[in-house]
């Protein structure tokens, strides 16, 4: 990145801090001035930095020892900050907030990125093939079964599991409970590889529901219609507006979230799809989720991709 910047990461994985640095260290400052590399840690953090960091390690007792380096200017990621760092680095420097410029970089995705992305997704799917209904008679039987195999494979989850039968999930962010299983189960769950996301939705019918499974296959054809079509469309915004014709053309229930959204090191980062951004697709990693609620129920159906600019690969 050409600008100089300035990132903090504190007792929470920040995404920027640890794709600028190549680095995960809890209350530390990485600095980027004139295409060096500084790193500002506690005295108890030196040594896990020499072993993790590729450039020049200062230990810090007070912020206002990194003026030192990086001058009176400074971009910093706004996103990130609290409020009390805020007004302690403004007292120091003139900074601007160029959140948005990070997470436009991060958008397009390294061959390497593209690979972590994948294994996720592939232990994921692999969670999912291997649940076992007959074994579980709640949503929390499922949410309990989905984080223990996680802990097994060694790897985190990329989120909170969505665990929803019937009526539970016309709720799209629905927290599980302890609910009977129904007729129908949306679990909307996936892992973390190495810091990379990765996010799946499916639907499983315990029973016999011939409406529940109509709403379910169009959302699955209308994902397949979209991936079809990505190939041709440069922006998020296209994609928004064919989805939107794609529901009308299926006479189903207008979207009451986005046609889906970017994925990386977070499981929600750009590029946004909606009609308000026109955020390039090209170099992507899209998690793509028709879906249709009603009142009683609603169906998701939700793959992560990649789209290379000329064609899409399902992972």
């Amino acid at each position: 990145m050409d600008l100089d910047i300035l990132l903090y990461r504190g007792e929470q994985f920040n995404s920027n801090f640890y794709y600028f640095s190549n680095c995960d260290i809890d209350h530390s400052f990485f600095l980027l001035k004139d295409e060096k590399r500084y790193l500002f840690v506690p005295r108890m953090n030196e040594r896990r930095a020499e072993e993790e960091f590729d450039g020049e390690i200062i230990v810090y007792k007070d912020i206002k020892e990194i003026k030192k380096y990086a001058g009176d200017k400074i971009n910093c990621d706004f996103s990130s900050l609290s409020a009390n760092l805020y007004l302690k680095l403004n007292k120091l420097f003139t900074i601007k907030d160029i959140s948005e410029q990070l997470l436009q970089t991060r958008m397009v995705k390294s061959s390497e990125e593209v690979e972590l992305i994948k294994k996720a997704t592939e232990i994921s799917k692999n969670i999912f093939a291997n649940i076992d209904f007959s074994e579980m008679k709640t949503e929390m039987d499922v949410k309990h079964y989905l984080l223990a195999s996680t802990l097994e494979q060694n790897v985190e989850p990329a989120f909170n599991p969505i665990v929803a039968t019937d009526k539970n999930s016309a709720l799209p962010h629905y927290e599980p409970g302890d609910v009977k299983l129904g007729s129908m189960v949306l679990v909307d769950y996936a892992v973390k590889y190495k810091n990379y996301c990765s996010d799946l939705t499916r639907c499983f019918f315990l029973k016999r529901d011939k409406r529940k499974e109509e709403a379910y296959e169009s959302a699955r054809l209308i994902f397949y219609d979209l991936i079809d079509a990505i190939p041709n469309l440069k922006t998020g915004k296209q994609l928004a507006l064919l989805s939107e014709k794609l529901f009308k053309k299926a006479k189903l229930p207008s979207l009451i979230h986005s046609i889906g959204h970017g994925v990386g090191l977070d499981v929600h980062e750009f590029p946004r799809l909606s009609k308000k951004f026109n955020d390039n697709l090209s170099g992507a990693i899209l998690a793509i989720e028709p879906a249709v609620y009603f009142k009683d129920f609603g169906v998701r159906y939700e793959e992560t991709l990649y789209f290379d600019g000329k064609t899409v690969k399902v992972l």
